[in-house]
């Protein structure tokens, strides 16, 4: 669903434009791995914060889409905040 709605949301991207993508760490820790996994047991998804869910989910989604249809070039981090720099291919 994400890829969906970030391909409709840049599909007027041209080539060599820049996307960032801006993270709170803090609240989106969690790898696609770990979140089927909490996703999959009613126990750990009643114990973990939505918000932790939620954010991870969105980054995960939008760091794989990034990776797929732009060139990494960068990240810098600014306190929690970790800021990712992609150039479209």
């Amino acid at each position: 669903m994400i890829e969906k709605n970030l391909d409709k949301q840049f599909s007027n991207t041209k080539k060599g434009q820049k996307l960032f993508i801006v993270d709170l760490e803090s609240v989106s820790f969690y790898n696609q791995e770990t979140l089927n996994k909490i996703a999959s047991n009613d126990e750990l998804y009643k114990k973990t914060p939505f918000l932790y869910l939620i954010a991870s989910y969105a980054r995960n989604g939008a760091m794989e889409w990034a990776n797929k249809n732009y060139k990494y070039l960068s990240k810098k981090q600014a306190g929690s905040w970790m800021i990712y720099c992609f150039e479209k291919k």
